[in-house]
């Protein structure tokens, strides 16, 4: 542990395409929510889980709510910053259960006088997979009370330092980080990748 880092997992969510919550979903000897925490527990410091109505058997994980619900994943890292005890919080969606550790610890490493460190993929910021700065949170509270829910909105407004694909493939070759789970399909695929169980 290590990093001056908070792990958020934002399980919140309606899950409509998969049909019930990812959170929840059968991961190995736990639910696809542990698998992530115990996957990444080695890189931070502490592990929120915010939003959603999981119970989790994990030893010192913390459970936070939105502060108002239905406001999307802008919401749950309102949530996840303002319970922080550290200065930065590695934030990530629930549904994407391969996000390498390396990933966190290079995110943290640039993060500087940043607000937010944010892989870039396609052109398309990763912000449900990047570290965020805890002083955000007034910032984004400030969105909130504009009914504002754009990630997007909250990165224009910010000083970000974006992560392309070449520095990506240095710790994800495969960029396997930000493949997610959206449906049963989708899934299924991902259970046939892991290694079996011995």
């Amino acid at each position: 542990m290590r990093s001056g880092c908070s792990l958020v997992i934002l399980a919140g969510g309606l899950s409509r395409r998969m049909g019930r919550a990812k959170a929840a979903l059968p991961a190995g000897d736990g639910t696809l929510i542990e698998h992530l925490a115990r996957r990444l527990a080695p890189v931070i410091d502490e592990i929120i889980i915010a939003g959603g109505s999981d119970r989790t058997s994990l030893d010192g994980v913390r459970l936070v709510q939105d502060r108002d619900g239905g406001l999307g994943p802008l919401a749950g890292i309102h949530a996840g910053l303002t319970a922080a005890r550290h200065p930065h919080a590695f934030v990530v969606g629930c549904d994407l259960p391969d996000v390498e550790p390396a990933l966190v610890t290079l995110l943290r490493h640039l993060a500087g006088d940043y607000d937010a460190v944010v892989p870039r993929v396609d052109r398309e910021p990763e912000g449900v997979c990047a570290l965020y700065a805890r002083t955000l949170a007034p910032r984004i509270e400030g969105l909130l009370d504009a009914r504002e829910r754009s990630i997007k909105g909250l990165l224009a407004a910010s000083h970000v330092r974006y992560v392309g694909p070449d520095e990506l493939f240095a710790v994800d070759p495969e960029l396997r980080s930000f493949r997610n789970i959206n449906t049963p399909a989708d899934y299924q695929a991902w259970l046939r990748s892991q290694p079996a169980s011995r």
